[in-house]
């Protein structure tokens, strides 16, 4: 085994920096859960780079797509109720504006992560998402 062993190949870097995608294609999501689900079954080896990358993509792809919906499930509740105050009504209506503004820059600081995310897998490199590659590596431990 040489030492050079460890360093990602192509066909390493193009299949885990395209996981990363599943904020612009939205089914593409699913496609690393699948690749460790068919990896254990078939109890094929894995290796390091793309077992990361796996389940960085699948933890990045989940939070993507949670957090604009809670977001907008707990500003409808409090908005719902500033407008049972008769007195709240125009701030209600503010409430659910700004988390329109607030979703959109979400939406583009996600869209950022997943292009610093593909960009360095196509280096082959380990990208750092702060929280979710953390982790990630308590994970896979």
């Amino acid at each position: 085994m040489s030492y050079y062993s460890h360093v990602p190949n192509w066909r390493d870097k193009i299949p885990c920096s395209l996981f990363y995608t599943g904020v612009y294609i939205p089914y593409v999501s699913w496609i690393p859960m699948l690749w460790v689900l068919i990896s254990n079954i078939k109890n094929l080896p894995m290796k390091d780079f793309v077992r990361y990358h796996c389940y960085q993509a699948i933890l990045f792809n989940m939070i993507a797509g949670f957090l604009p919906q809670l977001l907008g499930l707990v500003v409808s509740f409090i908005a719902n109720l500033l407008s049972l105050l008769v007195i709240f009504q125009n701030s209600a209506n503010l409430l659910v504006q700004a988390t329109g503004t607030i979703i959109a820059v979400y939406w583009l600081l996600v869209k950022g992560a997943a292009i610093y995310a593909i960009v360095w897998t196509l280096r082959g490199r380990f990208t750092y998402l702060p929280p979710i590659s953390q982790a990630v590596n308590l994970l896979l431990r």
